[in-house]
C-alpha cells in the first residue's frame, strides 16, 4: 500500500491489517500450549514455575495480547481520524470503539468487550503481573472472542467508505 496519494494513516492502517493474521496465529499456537481450551490453570502454573521456559511461554501469550488489542484500538482510531480526513466519517470525539458503534461497524457489546480487555491490559501496565495472571489470561479470551468478528467488520467499513483504496 505505498501508491501515491496514500496517506501515512491509510499506510499504517493497511500494515496493522497486514500483520494481524499472523500475530493472532502466534497468539493461538502459544495458548493451544496449554491445552485446547487455554487451560486456566495450566496457564497460573506456567506463570508460577521456577522453570524460565516455562515463564517465557506465559510471557509470549502477555505481549501478544498486548500488540493484538493495541492495533484493534490503533485501526478504529486512525480510521476515524482518515474518514473525518477524507470526508466520510463526521468530526466528534469519544471512546473510538464507541465511536464505531454509532457508524454501525461494531456491537454495543463487542465495543464493551473490547473495552474490557484493554481496562485488564491497563490494569496489568500498572501491577506486578505475577498477581495479575488471571487478568492476562481473561483478557486474552476476550479478545480472541473478539477479534475475528472485529477486524472482518472494520475492513468492510473501511472498504466501503473509501477509506482505504481498494486493494
Amino acid at each position: 500500500m505505498s501508491a501515491p496519494g496514500v496517506s501515512k494513516g491509510q499506510r499504517r492502517i493497511g500494515a496493522i491489517l497486514q500483520e494481524i493474521p499472523d500475530v493472532r496465529e502466534q497468539l493461538l499456537v502459544t495458548m493451544d500450549e496449554f491445552g485446547a481450551d487455554f487451560g486456566q490453570e495450566r496457564f497460573l502454573a506456567a506463570a508460577r514455575s521456577p522453570d524460565v521456559h516455562e515463564r517465557n511461554r506465559v510471557t509470549v501469550v502477555e505481549r501478544l495480547y498486548e500488540v493484538l488489542l493495541n492495533w484493534a484500538h490503533e485501526l478504529a482510531a486512525r480510521a476515524l481520524a482518515e474518514g473525518q480526513r477524507l470526508g466520510t466519517v463526521d468530526k466528534s470525539t469519544g471512546d473510538p470503539w464507541e465511536r464505531l458503534v454509532a457508524l454501525g461497524v461494531i456491537s454495543h457489546v463487542s465495543a464493551a468487550r473490547l473495552r474490557e480487555a484493554k481496562e485488564l491490559r491497563d490494569i496489568l501496565a500498572h501491577a506486578y503481573p505475577p498477581a495479575n495472571w488471571k487478568t492476562v489470561h481473561e483478557g486474552v479470551l476476550i479478545l480472541m472472542d473478539e477479534l475475528d468478528p472485529y477486524v472482518a467488520s472494520f475492513k468492510r467499513w473501511v472498504f466501503t467508505q473509501e477509506i482505504l483504496p481498494p486493494a
